[in-house]
């Protein structure tokens, strides 16, 4: 599922590609991309404007109309957006598409789990979604309260967007990795060093991927995602990594490397 660093990888790809060009026409291929009857609320806000600004918070992307209000897009498990100037050049599975003046802007998604519709404001977006803030804003005190003021498995606080918006199931597998603390810890019996740890490679590891534009494997060999499959071994000790459920998710990491916390 894209996660913060394939979001602003997405984010930049459309201010590259898509910006300041007069929007024709905005077609949801398929309903489920859209709320129910709401397709043509967004054309209606979408055509005849163009995109001005893009902003993310978490693993939501913004898109500013000139016409007013802006564009929310999530992207699921699968999607991203492809932009092409012919026809003929259009991806498969294309949910939803917006025609500029010269060219194209698709969403291509698979498995069509993620969503597009209009909003007032990020803020107001951000506001009824009960989102917590975006992770890379937090300061360290601000994380560490965060933590401090949770119960239950140091990787489900994590990946918690009430809490905090951006970290998923992988990111949060490879900062907990490269904290050396255990997935199923209990976040109440962190200690201080184990949380200051977190907050730095939380930070470090999803800068480093967004430098990577989200390609997982262009990630240093050292990094757990890079091994993150069934019958691999820890890139630290060699060791056979686990794999158990966790929140509905399944969460690797290594039992050597990885302890409960508590420092």
């Amino acid at each position: 599922m894209p996660e913060l660093p394939e979001v602003e990888t997405y984010r930049r790809y459309i201010e590259s590609t898509s910006m300041h060009r007069p929007i024709v026409r905005a077609e949801a291929r398929h309903p489920l991309i859209v709320r129910p009857f709401q397709a043509r609320t967004v054309s209606t806000a979408v055509e005849g404007s163009a995109f001005v600004r893009s902003y993310r918070h978490g693993k939501n992307l913004f898109l500013e109309l000139s016409r007013g209000r802006w564009l929310t897009w999530h992207f699921g498990m699968s999607g991203e957006p492809v932009f092409f100037e012919r026809m003929s050049d259009e991806p498969p599975y294309d949910r939803f598409l917006f025609t500029f003046e010269n060219g194209h802007l698709a969403f291509s998604d698979p498995r069509m789990l993620g969503r597009i519709g209009v909003t007032a404001s990020p803020e107001e977006y951000v506001r009824k979604k009960k989102l917590g803030p975006d992770v890379l804003t937090l300061t360290k005190a601000d994380f560490m309260r965060i933590l401090e003021r949770s119960r239950g498995a140091t990787k489900k606080v994590l990946m918690d967007q009430h809490k905090m918006a951006g970290v998923g199931n992988l990111y949060s597998d490879e900062a907990l990795f490269q904290s050396g603390i255990d997935p199923r810890a209990p976040v109440q019996c962190l200690g201080g060093g184990d949380m200051d740890r977190l907050y730095h490679n939380v930070r470090k590891v999803l800068r480093r991927s967004i430098e990577r534009r989200g390609d997982l494997s262009q990630l240093p060999r050292t990094y757990l995602l890079r091994h993150r499959s069934r019958g691999e071994r820890c890139p630290k000790c060699g060791g056979d990594l686990l794999a158990v459920p966790l929140g509905g998710r399944t969460s690797y990491f290594c039992p050597h490397c990885q302890r409960e916390g508590g420092t």
